[in-house]
């Protein structure tokens, strides 16, 4: 079973993980951290081992994370790169955490592809389909 770890910088990851429990319930499995203006790497790294002391049954943690190259995700690369049960994920989007939530063993690339799909430019969109249905 997989448990996740939700970092971002300010309260991102643990509005995140709130909006996720509004459509799924709480879950044990999700945990969030953000980074502080007050925090240094020391102190994010220890309430990231705080959370993550919760998450020990898992078989495998996917570590989300807001920005590529930011300080929550270069905490997490720091900590987990050596670590075959941890996978880290950066660029986290709603669209992404509830697909991965709800389907349980989901290859990491469907993951980020998930995300990727979530961005729609909704006017275009509309539009497109709008010329569909004409035809």
């Amino acid at each position: 079973m997989r448990g996740y770890l939700l970092i971002s910088h300010g309260t991102y990851a643990p509005a995140l993980k709130s909006s996720l429990a509004m459509i799924t319930g709480e879950l044990d499995q999700v945990v969030a951290v953000g980074l502080e203006p007050s925090d240094g790497p020391e102190s994010f790294t220890a309430k990231m081992d705080a959370q993550l002391a919760k998450m020990t049954a898992y078989d495998e943690i996917i570590v989300f994370t807001d920005l590529l190259g930011g300080s929550p995700g270069n905490e997490a690369v720091k900590k987990f790169m050596a670590n075959p049960r941890v996978h880290i994920v950066a660029g986290m989007n709603f669209p992404m955490l509830l697909n991965t939530v709800l389907s349980e063993g989901i290859d990491l690339s469907a993951v980020v592809q998930s995300g990727k799909d979530g961005i729609v430019d909704v006017k275009a969109f509309i539009q497109a389909s709008s010329t569909d249905d004409d035809e």
